[in-house]
């Protein structure tokens, strides 16, 4: 199968190794397309942000979801196969491409994905229909498939799915239109870069980054797990994550702010995060070098709050809440949070006492 060879030293997938660089900047990227800019977080995270920021607004933003990931992901696949393959998928079908890819979607910890029916005639009826089991996140699990199949067949793809049993899914993806003011408006990012010197342990076997094998790769499953914590993990596009909070305060105002710094603080505070790793410079450097959250320059806690100064940071609005969290988790006080990016590319944020 495509994608399940590990290291014999650090046990994680060669494939991923060989697609991405996790560089000295604080920043992993495709190593195809190093504009497309890739994340290692925690699935919780980012699903229990999203449910908090429905919560909050009291409407469902998974149409948003799975539309800014089916973009990223056509970017992500069309970089990532080459001329002559698509070619080929042209004339020969798309099934071959079909496995290579979720197989992909597995050592990216996106759960365990099974084409099951491909209709391709060319004709308005086409459709590919796959068995899912535990996706890092179903809308965004959905869009994968979408922009996926958008870069193998050329043509735009619907989704739709049906839930089976609890955890599992069936997905189907189906020649279609999608809603013009969406489609203009959900662009991803493109990001610009500082140079780094963070320094980067290297696994002596394969050259990926040594904290690699501080998790498990089930490749059965498509699930990778931290081995101190168990908590799951995913490696995905921040592009599009911002593009659906861009969206979202062009729907509903700069209020929206806010709510994505309240969504992330509520998370925070469940304890999920070591805050003995955040709690030092060092530690949390660390922590967001090597999800590829950015580089952490100054970090300065006193009894005024706690304040960080990072380059190449990205999804600053849920920095802003990680940071409030983390204050309020030390200090055990309601706190309020200030952040701007500065001229230089900086990105500041504040958590003070609220008054």
């Amino acid at each position: 199968m495509w994608g399940n060879r590990l290291c014999r030293e650090c046990g994680a997938p060669k494939r991923l190794v060989r697609e991405h660089r996790w560089l000295s900047n604080g920043t992993i990227v495709q190593r195809k397309n190093p504009y497309h800019r890739m994340i290692f977080i925690e699935c919780e995270n980012i699903n229990a942000t999203y449910r908090n920021i429905e919560e909050i607004i009291g409407v469902s933003i998974g149409h948003l979801l799975v539309e800014a990931k089916r973009k990223a992901t056509f970017d992500f696949i069309d970089r990532f196969l080459p001329a002559g393959i698509k070619t080929f998928v042209q004339l020969a079908g798309a099934r071959i491409i079909a496995r290579n890819v979720t197989a992909l979607g597995g050592t990216m910890g996106y759960g365990k994905i099974k084409p099951v029916e491909i209709r391709r005639i060319h004709g308005r009826d086409d459709y590919a229909t796959f068995h899912v089991e535990n996706p890092y996140s179903l809308p965004l699990l959905c869009g994968d498939i979408a922009g996926a199949f958008n870069a193998i067949d050329r043509r735009e793809v619907g989704v739709s799915y049906e839930q089976i049993s609890p955890d599992v899914y069936e997905v189907t993806g189906r020649v279609s239109r999608h809603p013009l003011e969406l489609k203009e408006r959900l662009q991803g990012r493109r990001y610009k870069y500082k140079t780094g010197e963070i320094e980067i342990e290297r696994c002596p076997a394969c050259g990926g980054p040594g904290f690699l094998s501080r998790y498990r790769w089930d490749m059965e499953s498509g699930i990778i797990v931290s081995r101190d914590s168990g908590h799951r993990k995913a490696m995905i596009g921040p592009a599009a994550l911002e593009s659906v909070l861009d969206e979202l305060q062009h729907e509903l105002g700069d209020t929206i702010a806010e709510t994505v710094i309240e969504a992330q603080r509520r998370f925070v505070r469940t304890d999920f995060y070591s805050l003995e790793e955040a709690s030092s410079e060092e530690g949390l450097r660390r922590h967001l070098s090597l999800r590829g959250m950015g580089n952490l320059r100054e970090m300065e806690w006193s009894e005024d709050g706690l304040s960080l100064r990072l380059e190449n940071a990205c999804l600053h609005l849920v920095l802003a809440g990680l940071v409030k969290g983390l204050y309020e988790l030390a200090t055990g006080r309601d706190a309020e949070v200030a952040w701007e990016l500065d001229a230089g590319g900086s990105f500041l944020v504040k958590a003070r006492p609220r008054a």
